[in-house]
Parts: structure tokens; C-alpha cells; sequence
């Protein structure tokens, strides 16, 4: 395996990400799970199942607290806005097809399934973005052609990626990322999938301003629900 600088282009350079938080790792496993599960990769979570993707990636870590040989996300944002996104219930179509009868009956837009949204995107100006990892040059490059997007909203055009590059460097520097530490000042996801809460561990974060995510100290961990 090698030492490698992954880079992405951006068409537009708007990426919706409030936080920055972009692990290399969690975007080649959803490309990973795509090619190898493509039936399981849209329907609902079974936790008694999860998928572990087999990245081609060297693996790091002692024990249950392994991780990928990957960076977070490196990158500097030029400017910062903010959006709105809607969902209204569309109350043309609901007296076209629902019929109460004879009885008075009503919508509710306030909770529940139809509920109306006005819900805040965060978006970051960002020309390109780098990691960096030790691993397989050409499995990289293979499970990257899948992907096309990087943050939310990708159904509205946004981080839309022009071109992703993969070349061999000298240093390693897989290590700009959270490492597993029982002492460390945050509490994070280590590998994908990054929410599950079975994959936080305490961790602490290298002083390095290449790091795009925003770094914020956890003073507790996350209720297990």
C-alpha cells in the first residue's frame, strides 16, 4: 500500500456541510456498499446486521478500536451562507384526492407525517478539497468513480465533484484525523458508518489547521438509545 493525496474538484464548489465532518473512509464505504449490497443500500437500517465495508485501506488501531489509514477532510472555505429547504403539504392535491365523506375531517401540517418544514442549510464555498491515506491507488480510484456528490442536497445540485485525482506521495498523513484516545476531549465516530453509535469512541484531534471539520469538545457521551 502506498501513501496517497485524494483530491476533489469541485464544479461549483458549494458543499452543504454544517461542520465540515467529510472522513474519506465513510464516502468510499457508502461506494464500497453500493457495489457489493446494492439491494440493502436504500432500505432501513438492520442493526442486527450492520455491513462492515473492506476498504481498500490499511487498518490501524488495537482491538475493537481499529480505524482506516484516512484523513478527514482537508480544506479551506472561502465564504458561508445559509439556505432554507421547504416541505409544504401540497393542499391542491389533497382536496383532489382525499375524501373524508360525510365527515368533517383535517390535515395536520403542524407534527406527524405531513408536517411542514422550513429547515436551515449550511453551505461552505469550497474549491477543492484533499485527504490523505495509505493504501490501494487503483481500488480507490475504482470505488470513487461512484461517487459524484460530497455533503447533503446532492438532489439540488450541490457539491457536485468535476474531477477526483489519486497520486502517491512521500509522507504519510492518514493521521489528520480523530485517534482513539481514553483521555481525549471529544467523542466521535473512529470508522463507518460514523453515527453508529457502537463505532464512538473518546478521541483527541491533531492540532492542525489543514483539517476542515469544526473541532467542538463533547463534555459527555450520547445517550445509547
Amino acid at each position: 500500500m502506498d501513501n496517497l493525496k485524494i483530491t476533489a474538484k469541485m464544479m461549483s464548489g458549494q458543499v452543504a456541510t454544517y461542520d465540515g465532518y467529510l472522513p474519506l473512509d465513510g464516502i468510499l464505504a457508502a461506494s464500497w456498499i453500493r457495489e457489493h449490497y446494492p439491494d440493502t443500500f436504500d432500505m432501513p437500517m438492520d442493526y442486527d446486521n450492520m455491513i462492515t465495508a473492506e476498504l481498500p485501506l490499511e487498518k490501524r488501531g488495537a482491538g475493537n478500536d481499529w480505524y482506516w489509514a484516512c484523513s478527514f477532510a482537508c480544506f479551506k472555505s472561502l465564504q458561508e451562507t445559509r439556505r432554507y429547504w421547504h416541505k409544504r403539504f401540497d393542499q391542491g392535491k389533497a382536496e383532489e384526492y382525499v375524501d373524508f365523506g360525510k365527515r368533517r375531517g383535517a390535515v395536520d401540517v403542524r407534527s406527524g407525517r405531513y408536517k411542514n418544514y422550513r429547515m436551515p442549510l449550511n453551505i461552505m464555498l469550497i474549491p477543492e478539497i484533499n485527504w490523505y491515506a495509505v493504501g490501494d491507488k487503483g481500488e480507490i480510484e475504482h470505488l470513487l468513480q461512484r461517487i459524484t456528490h460530497i455533503g447533503k442536497k446532492a438532489s439540488q445540485g450541490l457539491g457536485l465533484v468535476r474531477e477526483w485525482t489519486v497520486e502517491k506521495i512521500g509522507e504519510d498523513l492518514s493521521g489528520l484525523r480523530p485517534m482513539p484516545d481514553e483521555n481525549g476531549h471529544d467523542y466521535i465516530g473512529i470508522r463507518p458508518p460514523y453515527w453508529y453509535f457502537e463505532n464512538y469512541r473518546r478521541v483527541e484531534w491533531p492540532d492542525d489547521d489543514r483539517i476542515g471539520a469544526r473541532i467542538v469538545s463533547a463534555a459527555c457521551e450520547p445517550a445509547r438509545v
